[in-house]
Formats: structure tokens, C-alpha cells, sequence
């Protein structure tokens, strides 16, 4: 018998194979993020319905409401009753305590208890229902019978083997108008695919009817978008699990015993929509990618490419080969063409000056006719993308001479590493270089750490907007560059899904940070290592780390740390303000010592991103943000048009006080 599964993986499996592979190889999220409505309340939503059932049990006020004859009781009163209770012993409290840490919080909080309502309602019901069959003093412990209850169960399978499954569901309940007891799974949000849900409640109560001996139904109670409740009887369960359950097993097993190059990879989910909410989309795009010897049905990016390759210590990645020329097809001049004569029809006239590719969308340049103001034109963003029929907003900008009009590429195309980047060893005094992505004349631009204006970067970028993709390009182009002899890298990654080919280099200062303790511990101790840096430097008499390398024989390293996912760090009071701390210190004085900071967030609020981090990070790039607001916070001032990019790497760079829109660099597969 191998290693236990969870209900939690088997349900995945159902939803989504490559998903499931992912979470367990490299954990990260695995739960499918809604389109729509508030996020990150799942963990709040369990605790509370927790909370509440308990309070249920043992608050000695509540038998009073189910006195009397059960055929007059209030149903709707009832309910009433308990929900003023639980929200003033638990709702409340939890929002209080909560938006205490983050303030951000209560609109989610919020909405999540309208969905509770409904909860608390079907509680009624049933509470009412069960009174007929039992006195009021009973009815609340006789109803809620257990919480949180653990089961497991080896099932067989259709090789001879055996499988131990293992899980926890959420609520025990009984229902003695049909004399059946009933497991009851809580969700935040109704499931995204219905088969995940049945056979994750079927083995619940599968494995709870073998250890008990007696049917039992199982119910989904999901609150958000709005409450819902599905109810599964025991004959269809028990079914479910015979037809379903020994096979999927055995496929589990071979997809999570999967290796890269060997064979057929996990198959990709059978509902296309999953991938547009899937939490670890991007690197499901990247890890997946099978080249066309192979075989399998995953197409590669292109016939003619190959992946770069690291070979060890200073050794080179692929020579680069040179990127495809863009070319004006008609296609794009008829956009162009469009564009003018929707302008026109608006009584805008102008001037079609030219039109440049960029990656992903292309610039239309338009020279506004005499007596037509160029506020006329950047009012008329949502008209345009109406009558043009643009999956984003255009983004317009006046620039010296002409007005730009930045529209989507019906052709989109990614900017290829091996296309922009050579290896070379570089010597210990050359400047480090990071590669932030390709401008609008097909060139690739760069940041040099050593200059006071981008010596450390704040990096912003919702889900799907490409920043983990951007980070691991960076990261590449300084190992393409330097030595583990001349370069250090700290990365951290909370999630554990953006470095996971980076486990085992030898530039790596440490192993790769994946928790609080250690990011708060990798901090301090670049904060000493820089105190220590400049104590030699005093004694060498040597302003910086140039300089000193110039006259050391033994050159130290530069230290660059990537902080993926800031903001998982900030939840907490006490590792908030040691972080923030260290990552003053660093900012304010590390670049002449040789440490660099990226910072990168999905989430860069204002509780995240502080003034005091804002201050400190000089360089600044935006993918695509959540709201004009995030984008504002990451590029300063008013610049909300981050909001409007396409997301998979199309980004803004804020170079003193340009700002400059790239497509970063894309590394379809990385072999260490």
C-alpha cells in the first residue's frame, strides 16, 4: 500500500490532474478562485460555521425558543433569534478582531455573513423539523452531533493493490423526519465542478457508513455568490464511489509518480473555464510544456526554439538567436484605419502617423487635426473599446508630437529568453544587470543595480498578470551572467510555486525561504552581512563594493534577494514590523554594500505596501493590478493605468519619470 491520499487530493483530481500534481509536488493554493466576489474569506467561513454550531450546542438560552408545541413554532422567528445570537457572540467578535489586523477585510467579512444567513436559516428548519421528535432540552445536541470528524478507509483496487484514503469532513448532522444522519460540507463558494464535489462528500460518508455500519446522506452548504444547498442521497453516493473511486485512485498514483520527460504528463482538465480561475495558472503553462520529440499532445511555443539551459557554475544558457522582425500586416493597418474613422465619428479628427508592435498589443499613433484638443481623445477610452470591440481598455497617453494609442495585438507573442540573452562570466567589478522586458523597438531593457534609481524594485502584479514569470526571467538573466563566485541569491517563496527549478543551484545563499520564521531570520542576517561589508570597507577605505573588489584579491559577492509574495508576511503584527524594518535598513543603505532587494506582491494595498517600503524601493515595475489604486501605489502619483494591461507579462517600468511599457521576458521551460 503507498502513501495515504486526502479526499482533498481526490476531489482535486476530478477537477483539475495537472492542479493536483502541482499541489502536491510544490503546495501552493489549490482551491479554484471565484470570478466574481470577495477572496481569501474560505478560512473565515469554516472557523465561523465551527464557531456557530458549537455555540449552538452549548449555549443554555437556545432550548427555550423550541418550548412548546412543535407545530407553533415560529420558523422565521426562530431564525431571527439565532442570528442576532450568533452574530453578537461570534460574528462579531471575528470582525472585530480581524479588520483590527487588516481594516481591508470587513466588505468581504461583510458579505460573507449575508451569506451565513442563509445557513443559519436551513439550520432552523431542520432544527424545527427534529423537534417533533424530541423535547426542546435535546433538539440542538441531537441535531448537531459532531464537528470536524475524521474518517479514513482502504479501499481496493482493480490491480490488486490497496489505497488508504484519509479526510475530515465538516459536520455531522441527523435528520429524524427521514431517520438519517447526514455528513454537511461547508463551502465558501459553490464548486466549479459538480463531480469534484460528489465524490469528495461520497467518500466522506462511504467512509463513515464503514465505520458505523448505518447509510448515511451527505449536503454541500456554499454561501457565496448566494446560498445553496445540495442534498445527496445514500444510494447515489454508494454508487459513486464503487463506479468512480478505484480508478481514479490508480490514476492519482500515476500522475503524482510523473516525472518530466517521462511519458505522458498529467492530462489537462476536461473544462477549459477551470484554467481562467485556476490559482497557479501560469505555472501550470510553464511546467507542462513538453517540446514536439515528446510526442505528447501539449504543443510546444515554437518548432524552432529550444529552452535555455543553466549547465553549472558560470556555465552558458543557449546562445541567443535572433527574435522575429515584426512586420505591419494589413490586418494591423485595417485596426489603425479603424481606430481614425471611429474617432472621426465622434468628431475627433486626427492623423494616423504610424503604427509600432510591441508583443503583445501595438502602438497607433495619431497626430490630433488643428482645433482638436487631446483631452478630446483620452475621454473617449470607453467608447472606443465598445465600438471596437477590445477584450481591454486602449490606453492613451499625449507623447511629444502625436498622441499613442496602445491596442490589444489580435496576434499576440511572447518575447522569448533565449531570443534576448547569451551566456558570458562576467567579471566580479562589471555591473549586474537585470532583464525587465523588450520595448516597442523589439530592444531588450535593462535596470543596472548599482545605480541609486533601481538598486531595489517593488515589483505589482494581480493573478495571471505574468509576475512570477517575470521574476523567474530576472532571476535567469543574472544567472546567465555571473558566477556563484561573484553573485549570491536569496529567494523567498511562500507559495512555492515560483522558484521550484531554483532548489538546488549553486548561487543560492541559502535554501530557498518558504515560511515567516525564515524570511524574518534571511532578512536580519542580510541586514549583518551588510553592517559586516561595510566594516571592511572602512578598513580598505573603499566607498562601495566596486571599489573594493577592485583593489580586494578576495571579491565578495553581490547579494540579490527576490521576495516573492510579500504580502503573505504581513499578516502578522510582530513579522510585519521585522520585516518592514530590515527591509528599511537594506533599502536605505545596502546598494553601496552589494545587496539588492525585489519585492513582489499580487496584493500591493496600502496596509502592504507601506510609505516606509514604498520609500525604499527605488525601481519600480507594474503588470497588470486589481485597480487603479494598486497600480497608483506600485508607480507613484496617479498612475492607474496598470489597471488596463493584458496580464502574462505585459508590464510598466517607471525609469525616472518615463514610463516605459515592456512584455517580459519568457522562459518556456528551464532545465537546471
Amino acid at each position: 500500500m503507498t502513501t495515504s491520499l486526502s479526499v482533498t487530493k481526490v476531489r482535486l483530481a476530478f477537477e483539475c490532474p495537472r492542479l493536483l500534481y502541482l499541489g502536491h509536488h510544490f503546495n501552493g493554493m489549490t482551491m479554484f478562485l471565484p470570478a466574481t466576489g470577495a477572496l481569501g474569506i474560505g478560512s473565515a467561513f469554516h472557523k465561523l460555521s465551527d464557531h456557530f454550531v458549537r455555540h449552538l450546542r452549548t449555549d443554555a438560552t437556545l432550548p427555550a425558543l423550541f418550548e412548546g408545541e412543535p407545530d407553533q413554532l415560529d420558523t422565521d422567528a426562530i431564525a431571527q433569534t439565532l442570528q442576532q445570537t450568533l452574530y453578537k457572540a461570534c460574528f462579531f467578535p471575528y470582525l472585530q478582531t480581524a479588520i483590527a489586523k487588516d481594516a481591508s477585510k470587513a466588505p468581504a467579512l461583510h458579505h460573507l455573513w449575508q451569506g451565513l444567513l442563509g445557513l443559519i436559516q436551513r439550520w432552523a428548519r431542520l432544527l424545527v423539523s427534529n423537534r417533533h421528535y424530541c423535547d426542546a432540552q435535546e433538539v440542538l445536541q441531537k441535531t448537531f452531533l459532531a464537528q470536524e470528524l475524521k474518517v479514513k478507509h482502504t479501499f481496493p483496487l482493480p490491480d490488486g493493490t490497496e489505497q488508504l484514503v484519509q479526510g475530515q469532513f465538516d459536520s455531522l448532522v441527523y435528520d429524524f423526519q427521514h431517520q438519517r444522519l447526514c455528513v454537511v460540507e461547508y463551502k465558501t463558494y459553490q464548486s466549479p465542478e459538480p463531480s469534484a464535489q460528489l465524490a469528495q462528500v461520497a467518500l466522506y460518508s462511504y467512509m463513515l457508513q464503514k465505520q458505523i455500519g448505518v447509510p448515511i446522506d451527505s449536503a454541500v452548504y456554499s454561501v457565496l455568490p448566494d446560498w445553496q444547498e445540495q442534498v445527496y442521497p445514500w444510494a447515489q453516493l454508494e454508487a459513486t464511489v464503487h463506479q468512480l473511486i478505484p480508478p481514479k485512485l490508480m490514476q492519482i498514483r500515476d500522475w503524482l509518480a510523473w516525472q518530466p520527460g517521462q511519458g505522458e504528463p498529467p492530462p489537462k482538465t476536461i473544462q477549459p473555464s477551470l484554467c481562467d480561475i485556476c490559482p497557479q495558472k501560469k505555472k501550470c503553462q510553464t511546467y507542462f510544456q513538453e517540446s514536439l520529440q515528446s510526442g505528447t499532445s501539449s504543443p510546444a511555443p515554437s518548432a524552432s526554439l529550444s529552452p535555455p539551459t543553466i549547465g553549472g557554475p558560470g556555465g552558458p544558457i543557449s546562445p541567443p538567436t535572433s527574435p522575429p522582425s515584426p512586420a505591419i500586416s494589413p490586418d494591423i493597418e485595417a485596426i489603425a484605419q479603424h481606430l481614425v474613422t471611429t474617432l472621426e465619428s465622434f468628431g475627433v479628427g486626427v492623423d494616423l502617423q504610424g503604427v509600432a508592435l510591441a508583443p503583445a498589443f501595438l502602438r497607433i499613433k495619431l497626430k490630433p487635426q488643428l482645433g482638436v484638443k487631446v483631452s478630446a481623445i483620452l475621454r473617449l477610452t470607453d467608447d472606443l473599446r465598445v465600438q471596437m470591440g477590445l477584450t481591454a481598455p486602449p490606453m492613451i497617453a499625449p507623447q511629444a508630437g502625436y498622441v499613442s494609442v496602445d491596442l490589444p495585438r489580435p496576434d499576440r507573442q511572447s518575447a522569448l529568453f533565449e531570443h534576448y540573452l547569451t551566456g558570458q562570466t562576467l567579471p566580479p567589478t562589471a555591473p549586474v544587470h537585470i532583464a525587465l522586458g523588450v520595448n516597442l523597438d523589439g530592444d531588450l531593457v535593462e535596470a543596472d543595480l548599482s545605480d541609486p534609481n533601481t538598486c531595489h524594485f517593488l515589483v505589482g502584479g494581480t493573478t495571471g498578470s505574468g509576475k512570477s514569470e517575470f521574476l523567474r526571467s530576472l532571476l535567469l538573466s543574472l544567472l546567465a551572467r555571473h558566477t556563484p563566485e561573484h553573485l549570491n541569491i536569496a529567494l523567498v517563496d511562500p507559495k512555492r510555486v515560483t522558484f521550484p527549478e531554483f532548489e538546488t543551484i549553486p548561487w543560492l545563499l541559502e535554501p530557498i525561504v518558504k515560511d515567516t520564521e525564515g524570511a524574518i531570520a534571511l532578512m536580519e542576517s542580510l541586514v549583518s552581512e551588510m553592517e559586516r561589508r561595510y566594516q571592511r570597507f572602512e578598513q580598505s577605505r573603499c566607498p562601495d563594493l566596486s571599489r573594493y573588489n577592485q583593489k580586494s584579491n578576495h571579491p565578495l559577492p553581490r547579494i540579490v534577494c527576490i521576495f516573492d509574495e510579500y504580502a503573505d508576511f504581513m499578516a502578522e503584527k510582530d513579522s510585519r514590523n521585522a520585516i518592514e524594518h530590515s527591509i528599511k535598513r537594506l533599502g536605505a543603505m545596502a546598494r553601496a554594500a552589494g545587496i539588492h532587494l525585489v519585492i513582489a506582491t499580487q496584493r500591493p494595498e496600502a496596509r502592504v505596501v507601506t510609505p516606509l517600503i514604498r520609500s525604499n524601493l527605488p525601481g519600480r515595475v507594474a503588470l497588470k493590478t486589481a485597480s487603479d489604486a494598486d497600480s497608483a501605489i506600485i508607480l507613484g502619483g496617479k498612475q492607474g493605468d496598470a489597471v488596463n494591461l493584458l496580464g502574462k507579462g505585459d508590464l510598466l517600468y517607471l525609469k525616472g519619470a518615463q514610463l516605459l511599457r515592456l512584455q517580459s521576458l519568457y522562459a518556456p521551460e528551464i532545465k537546471l
